[in-house]
């Protein structure tokens, strides 16, 4: 028999899997008409259905931590990657780059450049880039990082003085 509302309505629709082991809810919830009208049932088992859902929405969020990478990486002279998400599957949420300028001396300046991707197979775009010459106060550098599709990447480049040790973290969600 086909559902319509005026079969809902007069209570005429049997609930599917009624009394089945396959059934996620209980026996008494999907029985017949004697416990309760099948609207009201219905509704019943939407707002089981809404919890059900919250919950599975909840665990997935949860699975949504923040992780970093990081390592040392040694100036040469040249534009270096420090970090690079060349190609995302989805959405893609970075939050920080921090970078650890303690080696750096009076005689050093590195320039640091944020570039983004926003089409497939398209070019790294430059975002943003900044010099740091000398000693830096603080120490620590941080580079905030937008949300993207298509690819990210940080770079470093050392252009004066001599090559020196810079300590990384890229701090992002998966």
């Amino acid at each position: 028999m086909p559902i319509t509302l005026d079969a809902v309505r007069q209570n005429e629709v049997q609930s599917v899997g009624e009394n089945s082991a396959d059934n996620i809810f209980s026996s008494a919830l999907v029985a017949s008409d004697r416990d309760g009208s099948v609207l009201e049932r219905t509704e019943y088992l939407m707002d089981e259905l809404d919890v059900q859902a919250l919950a599975i929405a909840n665990l997935e969020n949860s699975v949504l931590v923040l992780t970093e990478t990081g390592a040392t990486l040694t100036t040469d002279g040249t534009e270096q990657n420090v970090y690079i998400n060349n190609a995302p599957t989805g959405i893609y949420a970075p939050k920080k780059i921090n970078i650890d300028f303690t080696n750096q001396t009076a005689t050093e300046t590195v320039v640091i450049k944020e570039y983004y991707r926003i089409k497939t197979g398209g070019n790294f775009i430059l975002h943003d880039e900044v010099s740091f010459a000398g000693l830096q106060d603080p120490q620590l550098i941080s580079v905030d990082l937008n949300e993207n599709r298509y690819g990210i990447k940080v770079t470093i480049e050392k252009t004066a003085g001599v090559n020196k040790d810079y300590d990384y973290e890229a701090v992002y969600a998966i």
